[in-house]
């Protein structure tokens, strides 16, 4: 048991480090440029900001991966390699700005037609974008009749053409990069740090190292999210209206780990959505929508950017309770290694206290939102069950957690930790992290057990489902990571979004069907175990 509670150290450990940064972070300066890693330790600023082109990766692990080839896009501080077939540098210096259009209108017409209907380009069309326009010419000291391909593309300092970042964005939507910031302050999960998120991860490199790097083109397009402001609304119109829309979420807000488009789409609110969907005013601000006339039921941008008292930012994850349903709430009593989460290793964030002044106070801000259309008591009543559902699926991990640890603490877990391939990149926790950053017990262990000891559960014990080894994880540990990562996490969405049959047929039931399995391979397990003992006497 002594090697599993490092290893499960260990994975609370890397998933948790960036709770403490956040905690100590502030919201950045008015005076100062836009700027996505401010406050940020300087090695942090070094392996996620600093370009280095298609030469290295990004993260602690930067050394051990280049990155694929489409992460000059997705993640263009770090990555980005201007064109070389074509020097910009005469039109940066001359400021040519009509040849943008004058090429692009036959090289990428498409692009040049979004434009054209775009804001950008018609920033005093209406009456509420010339008041929009005339803030940001307030703040930023410019007249701005027209917002040109150049304003955005072209960096005049190195004299070549840039891929813009929330950065670029934020040098005129200042206010809405401050909120988009703001989401450290509660620690991942968010959409700021989800390149973190993506490449922190030791199966990332790993997997890279391995020869499966382009089989997490996936992981990389919905990561991207980090840096670029046109996940939500798409180059080159950037409309608020587009990016006020369900669908705007759910090309990444979907799947087996958190089904939010498949749990919203059918649930009632989805469903009068699609049916009503043409009656909607998305070109109305959040914060001037009429609930039931605007409106007729809410939207993911509706709920989820409601701060508080009436105030909408542009920012989904501060209300967060249960955050995304990965974190082992206080609330409960645990019979496996959980019940030591986090296993008194300072710089990790605890498990959730969900009757916390803090989230007693955000869940008054929920009921804010749901009682624009539902009673007080009837939202206030579905929110505990959602509570009461997330205990007891919380419960039922601890249990099938449980069963995996006593296999191991009786060594009859098959293949043995020692006996199979280690942790994803042992090697290189060791080298690369220090026992300052890990904890000198998670430190010591990868100094002398190599990686062959067993991490189960949350959070990095799910690197079965990234990462293929010879016998690592074995099957009964992959039974678990889906219980606990997929289909509880499928009933907490389903439940949180109204969605019954998400909620029972993709949630509580698998669980309890995944748990039956797990304690039939452990039997299975134990009885193999002890024929081999008695053949051998």
């Amino acid at each position: 048991m002594k090697k599993l509670g490092l290893g499960i150290c260990l994975s609370a450990t890397l998933a948790f480090t960036s709770l403490a940064w956040a905690a100590d972070q502030t919201p950045p300066k008015k005076d100062t440029p836009p700027d996505l890693y401010e406050g940020l330790p300087d090695w942090y600023r070094a392996t996620y900001k600093d370009n280095v082109g298609m030469n290295e990766g990004s993260g602690p692990f930067k050394d051990y991966f280049k990155p694929q080839m489409l992460d000059m896009y997705w993640q263009p501080n770090r990555h980005y390699v201007p064109m070389e077939n074509f020097d910009h540098a005469i039109f940066i210096e001359k400021e040519r700005r009509d040849l943008c259009v004058t090429c692009h209108e036959e090289a990428t017409p498409g692009v040049v037609r979004d434009w054209r209907e775009s804001g950008h380009k018609n920033p005093k069309s209406t009456p509420y974008l010339s008041s929009r326009t005339a803030e940001i010419e307030k703040n930023t000291g410019r007249i701005l009749d027209e917002v040109h391909c150049f304003d955005c593309h072209a960096d005049t300092k190195k004299k070549q053409i840039r891929m813009p970042t929330g950065e670029v964005c934020g040098e005129c939507h200042r206010k809405q990069f401050d909120d988009f910031v703001r989401e450290r302050e509660v620690g991942r999960p968010n959409h700021v740090q989800s390149w973190e998120a993506n490449t922190i991860v030791p199966w990332y490199a790993e997997a890279a190292r391995r020869g499966y790097l382009y089989g997490q083109h996936g992981c990389d397009m919905c990561h991207s999210g980090a840096e670029k402001c046109d996940v939500c609304h798409t180059r080159h119109k950037f409309s608020a209206a587009e990016g006020r829309q369900p669908e705007a979420c759910i090309t990444c807000h979907m799947g087996p780990d958190h089904p939010d488009a498949e749990s919203y789409g059918e649930s009632k609110h989805g469903v009068i959505y699609h049916q009503e969907e043409e009656h909607f005013d998305f070109t109305r601000p959040l914060s001037e929508v009429r609930p039931g006339k605007d409106y007729r039921t809410p939207t993911c941008q509706y709920c989820h950017m409601y701060e508080k008292h009436g105030r909408f930012i542009h920012n989904p994850v501060m209300k967060g309770i249960w955050r995304m349903g990965t974190i082992p709430p206080k609330n409960i009593e645990y019979t496996s290694s959980l019940k030591d989460y986090p296993y008194g290793i300072k710089i990790i964030g605890d498990k959730i206290d969900i009757y916390s002044e803090e989230n007693i106070a955000k869940r008054s801000y929920w009921l804010e939102v749901c009682a624009k259309c539902h009673s007080d008591r009837f939202a206030d009543t579905y929110l505990k069950s959602l509570d009461q559902f997330m205990f007891q699926a919380h419960t039922l991990a601890d249990q099938a957690q449980k069963v995996v640890e006593d296999l191991i603490a009786d060594g009859v877990l098959y293949p043995d930790a020692s006996k199979r391939d280690p942790y994803p990149l042992s090697d290189g926790i060791e080298k690369m992290l220090s026992p300052a950053f890990l904890g000198e017990p998670v430190y010591n262990a990868f100094k002398t057990l190599k990686g062959k000891f067993p991490v189960v559960g949350p959070i990095l014990g799910v690197y079965g489902m990234f990462l293929q080894q010879q016998d690592n994880p074995s099957t009964i540990e992959n039974m678990y990571n889906r219980l606990w990562f997929w289909y509880k996490l499928q009933g907490y969405k389903g439940t949180a979004h109204a969605q019954q049959d998400v909620s029972w047929w993709w949630g509580q039931a698998p669980m309890m069907m995944e748990f039956t399995k797990i304690q039939a391979e452990a039997a299975r397990l134990r009885r193999e175990a002890g024929i081999e003992k008695a053949a051998m006497k």
